[in-house]
């Protein structure tokens, strides 16, 4: 073997490197090198899981972010994206997109969708910033579980305490007073209203007033009645021009009797014109009478045919008795 040949192949192999042509194939060979590493090491195989929908993406991207941007998946800020937006993006990584879903709560005279993933109504009421009162109304347990188009009303109760001062109306009273004229009244005591305080609870729905409940209703000051005089005497002017005052007018049958001069009644009266005989139950005996027909009298006797609204008027004869037979009458019972 020709050894000269060994000392002369180096030397030539490195002319042969520095030609030109050589340098640029030598050059592409390096980038297409690195740029198939680098093409190795950005591209990444990840499964995106979308609310149970699984789907496998290839990509570039280094963000989980960047990933669903690129595959147009669109989000809402209330859904739940696992691992995070920011988090980067590895070969084999698992992306789980859990999508929240409308919880409509009917508060406060309007209507608030909640989208949410949380699990109890409790906790979407916490997310939309919504807080009882202890008496509030509900229309679910609170320790529901929430589902998509879930509707839930809130009724907001109030309850107020008051205190209320309410007048008692006085009574009125009314006395006969026969020594008044008929229609004439006076006054011989005012009357005064009471005072009573109540304590009253008072509850609301949605502002509206639905219910009062009387909690405690004290008398703080009894009423005094009034007292009236009612006058009570008529007065009766007849045909003679006489003026009698009664106290009583009766609608009553009237018969006519007489007897012997000298005779006796049953109070002990002499017989005379005005006497007449009553019943004791209905006009007291003693009593004062002005007959119509027959003119004043006192009831001074009784009779066995003289029961209830029947008078017997005394004549001098019995041509006169006779005379007036029975009638109806007004009675007047004098003062």
């Amino acid at each position: 073997m020709d050894t000269s040949n060994r000392r002369i192949w180096p030397v030539a192999f490195v002319e042969f490197v520095k030609k030109p042509a050589v340098i640029l194939i030598v050059a592409a060979l390096v980038i297409s090198l690195v740029g198939i590493a680098v093409y190795v090491n950005l591209k990444k195989q990840v499964t995106i899981t979308d609310n149970g929908k699984t789907i496998v993406a290839t990509t570039f991207k280094s963000t989980v972010k960047d990933l669903l941007a690129e595959k147009n998946i669109k989000f809402r800020k209330e859904d739940v994206i696992t691992p995070s937006l920011d988090s980067k993006l590895k070969e084999g990584m698992k992306v789980n997109i859990k999508r929240a879903y409308p919880v409509v709560i009917h508060v406060d005279g309007k209507d608030i969708t909640i989208y949410t993933v949380k699990p109890t109504l409790k906790d979407v009421l916490a997310q939309g910033k919504i807080t009882l009162s202890p008496i509030d109304r509900i229309s679910t347990p609170i320790n529901s579980k929430t589902y998509s188009g879930m509707n839930v009303t809130i009724t907001r109760v109030d309850e107020k305490i008051v205190t209320q001062d309410e007048d008692i109306a006085y009574e009125v009273q009314t006395v006969k007073n026969d020594d008044m004229a008929r229609g004439q009244t006076k006054v011989v005591q005012e009357g005064q209203n009471g005072k009573r305080e109540k304590t009253i609870k008072i509850t609301y729905e949605d502002g509206k007033e639905i219910s009062r409940q009387v909690l405690k209703d004290v008398v703080v000051q009894n009423p005094i009645t009034e007292i009236v005089q009612v006058g009570t005497l008529g007065l009766l002017t007849t045909s003679r021009g006489e003026t009698y005052r009664y106290r009583e007018m009766k609608i009553m049958d009237a018969t006519g009797y007489d007897a012997p001069p000298g005779s006796l009644t049953y109070t002990g009266a002499t017989v005379r014109r005005g006497i007449i005989a009553v019943d004791p139950r209905v006009i007291p005996l003693g009593t004062r009478l002005y007959v119509e027909g027959y003119g004043p009298g006192v009831a001074a006797d009784i009779g066995e045919a003289i029961k209830g609204n029947i008078i017997d008027l005394f004549f001098t004869s019995y041509k006169e008795a006779c005379n007036w037979g029975r009638r109806t009458v007004r009675v007047y019972i004098l003062k």
